[in-house]
C-alpha cells in the first residue's frame, strides 16, 4: 500500500551525514552510508527504521504526535523510500545526519526547519 506525499517524505526521513567518495563505510544505523535510500534492500531498510524509529519518534504509542510513529518495523518498511522515487538522491549518511539533528518525538516542523534534512524532500 503507497501512501500519500507527506507520508513519503516522512519515510523518506527514516532513511540520512554525507556520503564518503570512496563508498562503503557504515553510518551510524550500520548501513552502508555512501547507499542511496532508493536502492536499500529490506533488511537494510529495516536496520534504518530501527535506528532512527527510537531516535526521533516511536514504534508505539511512545510519543504523542509524533512525525516518525509507527505501529512496528514492517510498517515502517512499507513507508521507505524505493526504487519508484527517482527524485530521491538522498543517501543514507544524509539521512543519518538528519536524524542526528532531531529532537526525540520529532514533528514535522521539526524536519522543516532543519537544514540537514532538506535533501529528503525529493523522497
Amino acid at each position: 500500500m503507497r501512501t500519500c506525499p507527506a507520508t513519503r517524505f516522512r519515510a523518506a526521513f527514516l532513511f540520512l551525514m554525507f556520503a564518503s567518495a570512496c563508498g562503503g563505510s557504515t553510518g551510524a544505523s550500520g548501513v552502508d552510508s555512501s547507499k542511496r535510500l532508493i536502492t536499500l534492500t529490506d533488511a537494510e531498510r529495516g536496520q534504518l527504521c530501527d535506528w532512527m524509529v527510537p531516535k526521533a519518534g516511536s514504534y508505539g504509542t511512545g510519543c504523542p504526535g509524533p512525525f516518525l510513529v509507527y505501529p512496528d518495523r514492517a510498517a515502517c518498511i512499507v513507508d521507505s523510500a524505493d526504487e519508484t522515487e527517482t527524485d530521491c538522491l538522498a543517501t543514507v549518511a544524509q539521512l543519518e545526519a538528519c536524524v542526528n539533528m532531531l529532537p526525540a518525538c520529532a514533528t514535522l516542523a521539526d524536519v522543516s526547519s532543519t537544514p540537514a534534512c532538506a535533501v529528503l524532500s525529493g523522497c
